[in-house]
């Protein structure tokens, strides 16, 4: 292996920080960070969603994406894993396993205890999915980067897959 320089060690440090950005976005429901980590226009690939074009991050945000699906949820929790970053002058690619978790509260479950003993609601439904989850970035005249190509995926899921019906329609859209 090559050896790598300074500049490289803090673009990757840059494009990990941007995967966490978008991640903390989706499972805190700050859209607006999730928007930040992407171009205008960028690329959405997701099979699971039917998306394969280029959009703005509002759309794919709002109509699309983690604005109609994540709010029904109680909890989520995206967990990004194994980076796999190439860095190529000012473009950049990086791979990643995602774990994302996606849980829901049924009224009246009462709650349990976790770990440090705290009350905590009781989970009756959940639907966790293993996804592959791509990005290519573009470096931009602040130095910082932004997605311009987002590619994710599912190959397994655990649970209850009714779990984003009930969620869609806990945030008022009809499934």
């Amino acid at each position: 292996m090559g050896t790598i320089d300074t500049q490289t060690l803090i673009d990757r440090a840059m494009i990990s920080d941007q995967v966490y950005r978008y991640m903390k976005g989706l499972d805190t429901r700050d859209f607006d960070l999730v928007m930040s980590v992407l171009s205008r226009p960028f690329h959405m690939q997701a099979n699971q969603l039917g998306i394969d074009r280029e959009m703005m991050p509002e759309e794919y945000v709002t109509k699309l994406g983690p604005k109609k699906f994540l709010p029904g949820f109680d909890v989520t929790v995206h967990i990004s894993t194994n980076h796999l970053i190439t860095v190529d002058g000012d473009t950049a690619h990086v791979e990643t396993k995602l774990y994302a978790c996606h849980y829901i509260q049924e009224e009246d479950s009462g709650d349990r205890r976790n770990i440090g003993g705290n009350r905590t609601p009781g989970v009756n439904i959940h639907c966790n999915k293993q996804m592959p989850w791509e990005g290519w970035l573009t470096r931009q005249p602040d130095g910082g980067w932004l997605f311009h190509k987002v590619r994710m995926g599912t190959f397994a899921s655990e649970g209850d897959t009714t779990a984003f019906d009930i969620s869609l329609q806990r945030s008022g859209h009809l499934v």
